[in-house]
């Protein structure tokens, strides 16, 4: 009987065509290089993308009022939908679905901020304590308002660390001190770190409590507000219900859709969530492209290899080997090139997403998109078990035909 066939007989049978094989098994391992690299950057900039979001609570609805656009019911069009305090709360009673609602007025234009010689753009929002339980501020230094600064309409306030670097410089205590806003003076007493993109909007802003805002604009009602909902709430349906109820309450056209105007945080996630799955097929059906390519290329060089080594098989089989055996010859070295070829993709992929991640971590700021490039180890243990299986596949017609030659036609072919 022939020996078994051992791993150093099958890397002596691939090192005879070490060029041949060497470009071969690039095309395998620049297929695993490019997966890698192009899940490294879709998985980061999915999580940068949901990051944004996490600024807010899951399941956050803003809501504008606007002015009515169609006549209804004897009321012509034109009627403006405004909000107050009182109305807030009684959503919030009625709808058992509202976990926190808060007010979310913005002033008309933007206002000087100034400290000292100091100074800076802002524009001032007013806001109720449940705000802060629906967006996600983080603060650097200092705290949010708390009911005494509410109920004693005090002239606090709440700036970014932006707006902080320019009118403190290089002070050391900022909280406590008092600064001058479009000729009005507030005390700070939070800081807050940079935010998401998706808080660029509110970079420049400067929290005040609603109550103060009404007396300093001399206002009784709001243009807009926001709210959270409960986790287990479907935010899509919920928002469909809410317009309804609020065309009955305010008595215009439900299919009124310049009356009141909602952006549904929930619905967005689940659009970048359709999107991301999309984005991640075609990524795989790229890499998988390129793969496959490997994979012909390998076929091409067992059916090459064969030909050339038909004198060999030929002996094997005169001094014992069995069909099987010749078969299993061949499936080993297509999987050994193929498994080969993909941990040296795998060894360089890691290296330069490693190198990618460094670099980028390193020029990354706060609120930055892309903060980190890492590597999926599931999808690389996964590209690694298809090439395995390619292998297989990219050998096994190859390994029929070399199980089929005949010894004696095979001598006397070569002779």
């Amino acid at each position: 009987m022939i020996p078994k066939l051992n791993l150093k007989e099958v890397f002596y049978s691939i090192s005879q065509h070490k060029l041949r094989n060497a470009l071969t098994g690039f095309g395998i391992a620049w297929g695993i290089f490019i997966l890698m690299l192009m899940m490294g950057f879709g998985d980061s900039f999915q999580k940068g993308i949901f990051k944004i979001f996490n600024g807010y609570a899951d399941n956050t609805i803003w809501v504008y009022g606007g002015e009515t656009s169609l006549n209804y019911k004897g009321e012509t069009a034109g009627k403006q939908v405004l909000f107050d305090e009182e109305l807030l709360e009684k959503f919030k009673n009625h709808f058992s679905e509202i976990e926190h609602i808060s007010s979310d007025a913005n002033a008309p234009q933007g206002m000087q901020v100034s400290y000292d010689q100091n100074t800076a753009m802002g524009s001032l929002k007013g806001v109720n304590m449940p705000f802060f339980k629906i967006k996600k501020l983080a603060l650097k230094s200092g705290r949010l308002f708390n009911k005494n600064d509410v109920n004693a309409q005090k002239p606090v306030c709440i700036i970014s660390e932006s707006t902080a670097e320019i009118l403190f410089k290089r002070k050391k205590k900022s909280i406590g001190e008092y600064i001058n806003v479009g000729g009005n003076y507030f005390q700070v007493v939070g800081i807050s770190k940079p935010g998401s993109m998706f808080d660029q909007s509110d970079r420049n802003s400067i929290f005040i409590p609603y109550n103060y805002y009404k007396s300093l604009f001399n206002i009784s009602s709001m243009g807009n507000f926001m709210m959270s909902l409960k986790k287990e709430v479907d935010g899509k349906a919920f928002d469909k219900q809410f317009k309804k109820y609020l065309a009955n309450l305010y008595g215009y056209d439900v299919e009124d859709s310049k009356a009141v105007f909602t952006y549904n945080l929930s619905e967005e996630v689940e659009n970048f969530q359709t999107l991301f799955s999309g984005v991640q097929i075609f990524i795989w059906f790229v890499g998988f492209c390129i793969l496959l390519t490997g994979i012909i290329s390998v076929g091409n060089i067992m059916y090459v290899n064969i030909n050339e080594r038909t004198r060999e098989i030929g002996i094997r089989k005169a001094i014992g080997a069995s069909p099987r055996d010749i078969l299993q010859m061949i499936l080993i070295e297509s999987i050994a090139l193929t498994t080969l070829a993909g941990f040296v993709g795998v060894f360089f992929g890691y290296i330069v997403v490693y190198t990618l991640n460094y670099i980028v971590q390193s020029m990354a700021k706060e609120g930055d998109l892309i903060r980190s490039v890492g590597v999926n180890f599931p999808i690389v243990i996964a590209s690694l078990i298809i090439l395995i299986i390619s292998g297989v596949i990219a050998g096994i017609l190859p390994a029929i035909k070399a199980s089929k030659i005949r010894p004696v036609i095979a001598l006397n072919q070569e002779n």
